[in-house]
C-alpha cells in the first residue's frame, strides 16, 4: 500500500498543520490571551501561539513537567517561545493560580482521553468556564471514536486498549451545559494523515501514539495491513454568558 507518510519529521509537521487548522477554526486571533489546559508536548500550544502573534500570549497548563524538554523544543522549532508561559498545575483546581475571567478563550486538545479518572472531566470544564471572560469561548478538541476505516480503527483501538477513555459526544456537551456554557456546538475536522506500519509501531508522543507492546501485539496484523490514520476530530465549543 502507498502510505502517505513514512517519515517522522513529515508526520510531525503534518500534525502541526492540523493543529493550526483547528486553532483557526475555533477562532484564535492575534492579540488574544488563551489558556490551554493539558499542554503536553506543546504541539497545540505552538499552534495557538502562532495565531495569537507577538501581541498575544498563551498560558500553557499541565499537571506534570514530564514533557518539559519536548515542550521547549516545539516552542523553539516554531519560534513562539516568547509568547508562552508554562504553569505546572492541576487543571481540576486552578483557583489560586489563574483568576476568573483571565482569558479570551480557554482550550484543550485531546486532553479528556488521557484523564486518569472520567469524573475529572466536569471539574476541568468548570474551571475552563470560570477562567474565560464573559462572552469568551471554551473549546475542547477530541478524536472521534467512530472509525470510518481499518486504519482509523487501529488508531482508536490502540488508545482504548491502552487505557484511554473516549467520552461520548453527548457526555461532553451535557457537561458543558451544566457548567453554564451556552450555544454549545460540535464541529468536525477531517484529517488525511495516514501513516505507515513502521511509523505506527513507534512511540510517537506528538501524534499521541504510545508504544504498548501488548496492545500492538494484538493489533499487529491490522497495523501491518492498513497502517494507522489520525481519526476525525470533534470540536466542542461553548460561550460564557455575561449573565453568569
Amino acid at each position: 500500500m502507498d502510505w502517505k507518510i513514512t517519515n517522522v519529521s513529515v508526520l510531525e509537521d503534518t500534525i502541526f498543520q492540523l493543529k493550526l487548522k483547528v486553532a483557526r477554526q475555533i477562532g484564535v486571533l492575534g492579540g488574544m490571551t488563551v489558556v490551554e489546559i493539558g499542554s503536553g508536548q506543546g504541539g497545540f500550544t505552538a499552534a495557538i501561539a502562532k495565531r495569537v502573534g507577538e501581541k498575544g500570549r498563551v498560558l500553557a497548563i499541565d499537571s506534570t513537567r514530564e514533557y518539559a524538554e519536548e515542550f521547549a523544543r516545539r516552542l523553539d522549532r516554531y519560534s513562539v517561545k516568547n509568547r508562552v508561559i508554562f504553569i505546572q498545575a492541576d487543571g481540576t483546581n486552578l483557583k489560586n493560580i489563574v483568576s476568573d475571567g483571565t482569558a479570551d478563550m480557554v482550550v484543550s486538545y485531546r486532553l479528556l482521553e488521557e484523564l486518569k479518572r472520567p469524573d475529572y472531566m466536569p471539574r476541568i470544564i468548570r474551571e475552563m468556564a470560570r477562567i474565560v471572560k464573559d462572552d469568551g469561548l471554551v473549546c475542547l478538541t477530541e478524536i472521534s471514536a467512530a472509525a470510518r476505516n481499518e486504519a482509523e480503527e487501529a488508531y482508536i483501538r490502540l488508545h482504548k486498549e491502552s487505557g484511554d477513555y473516549l467520552f461520548k459526544p453527548d457526555e461532553i456537551t451535557e457537561t458543558m451545559k451544566k457548567c453554564e456554557l451556552e450555544g454549545i456546538s460540535v464541529s468536525k475536522v477531517d484529517t488525511d494523515i495516514w501513516f505507515s506500519p513502521q511509523l505506527a509501531k513507534q512511540d510517537l508522543g506528538f501524534a499521541q501514539v504510545w508504544f504498548d507492546p501488548d496492545v500492538e501485539g494484538r493489533l499487529g496484523s491490522m497495523i501491518d495491513a492498513y497502517g494507522m490514520k489520525y481519526p476525525e476530530l470533534l470540536i466542542f465549543s461553548g460561550q460564557k454568558s455575561a449573565r453568569n
